[in-house]
């Protein structure tokens, strides 16, 4: 069927207007970070919210994950570069049940010394409609996503280092 050019005005004014109440889903860019919390490896409940004033580098991240094994080096560089200026990098381990050693090996043998959560559920992959690890998210000190990347990110990738740069400066 053939739209006549008179309607298509009318069309495109009902979807502009539907599009006007849209909220972003929780996890995506111009969105709200989703309410989520898991335990760390020390065994304390953390809350993302308790992260607010200061943006945080979320990555979820598995040890059986080649391309998580590639960018850790990477997050703790980012890790090292930005702590001082108040960027707060966290992993979010979504290795299964009983796969507690293996995460605290993989983290020695990388040298990660970053806030690491532990979520064997993976229900963070549920709350950010991630398809896969790895998967990395830059929330703003006001809780709003800025930056998402699915798949391993480098400390040298000029969009995420931007962001970055964007965040701490808006802090």
């Amino acid at each position: 069927m053939i739209m006549s050019k008179r309607f298509f005005p009318i069309l495109l004014a009902l979807c502009l207007a539907a599009c006007g109440d849209y909220e972003a889903p929780a996890g995506s860019v111009g969105g709200e970070a989703p309410e989520y919390a898991a335990v760390s490896l020390e065994g304390d409940s953390v809350a993302l919210a308790s992260f607010r004033g200061s943006p945080v580098l979320l990555n979820v991240w598995a040890t059986w994950c080649a391309p998580c094994r590639k960018e850790m080096p990477d997050l703790q560089r980012l890790h090292e570069r930005y702590e001082a200026r108040g960027l707060r990098v966290v992993g979010v381990s979504i290795d299964a049940p009983g796969a507690d050693a293996a995460v605290h090996d993989f983290l020695a043998e990388f040298g990660i010394t970053y806030t690491i959560l532990r979520d064997p559920e993976d229900r963070i992959s549920s709350l950010l409609q991630s398809p896969g690890v790895p998967v990395t998210l830059l929330i703003d000190a006001g809780g709003i996503v800025r930056w998402r990347h699915l798949g391993p990110v480098t400390s040298e990738d000029p969009g995420l280092v931007s962001a970055i740069e964007a965040a701490l400066e808006e802090a």
